[in-house]
């Protein structure tokens, strides 16, 4: 039945298709008995989701992959048993994060691959028997949070350099016996904002001067210890920038608003 009352003569197929042309979603307002396969087929072929629309006795194999082609999230709208491998391929190759409306049974380390190759925190949505660390080493160098889906044992000093390369917020996610001075000094020397998650113990001198350098505004989370004691060192540096710019006082950097927070 249609969501809201309707005058079955002012409902004509014609007017139906009309709608439906316009936007597949109005397959919604459609009385059911004109939900035909090739109303319905229109109707997915310009919103997926409208599948959700469609009657289950309609939901044709050439139906179901049309509304996947378009939106990948169709799969939610899909029993279990009809989604099948050449549909569920089709949902991830559009977008990773559809994987999450994969049946676990067909997450195979060839799909979950795809998914995190287009989005690495489709991670979180991997079986943990198929997460190696081939896999999360592509998430994290996709998005640097995957680092929170990757196993502990999985985490390498490679993998996890490299996820928090791609984002400081990774550091978050990072053993703690692995956030050595190394780590982090790389960390923040192309993203300054994560100095507020290097442990207190590991903001040096020269960490904290690296970070500073690249986003000012990390001189924020600076050590008190650290703007007594190296006042002198830290305010009397100032060196030319390419083009001519200076930086100055305070631990020197480039103006705020040149680097973005949490970028992933």
């Amino acid at each position: 039945m249609a969501d809201f009352p309707f005058d079955q003569e002012l409902h004509t197929p014609e007017l139906c298709l009309l709608a439906v042309q316009k936007y597949g979603g109005n397959l919604r307002f459609v009385p059911e008995e004109y939900r035909t396969p090739e109303l319905c087929l229109v109707a997915v072929k310009d919103d997926g989701n409208a599948l959700r629309f469609v009657p289950e006795a309609v939901k044709t194999a050439e139906l179901r992959l049309a509304a996947v082609k378009r939106s990948g999230r169709a799969l939610k709208y899909m029993s279990e048993e009809l989604k099948t491998p050449e549909l569920c391929l089709a949902a991830v190759q559009q977008r990773g994060e559809w994987l999450q409306y994969v049946p676990e049974p067909r997450r195979t380390p060839e799909l979950c691959l795809v998914a995190v190759k287009d989005d690495g925190n489709a991670l979180q949505f991997v079986p943990e028997a198929v997460k190696t660390a081939k896999l999360c080493l592509v998430a994290v160098k996709r998005r640097g949070k995957a680092l929170a889906y990757t196993p502990e044992e999985l985490k390498t000093p490679e993998l996890c350099l490299a996820a928090a390369r791609n984002n400081g917020m990774a550091l978050l996610s990072v053993p703690e016996a692995l956030k050595t001075p190394e780590l982090c000094l790389a960390v923040v020397q192309n993203a300054g904002w994560a100095l507020q998650y290097v442990p207190e113990e590991l903001k040096s001198a020269e960490l904290c001067r690296a970070a500073v350098q690249h986003y000012g505004k990390a001189l924020g989370y600076v050590p008190e210890r650290l703007h007594a004691i190296h006042a002198g060192r830290f305010g009397d540096n100032s060196s030319e920038q390419p083009g001519g710019m200076r930086h100055s006082a305070a631990l020197g950097g480039q103006r705020d608003g040149q680097t973005t927070e949490h970028g992933d």
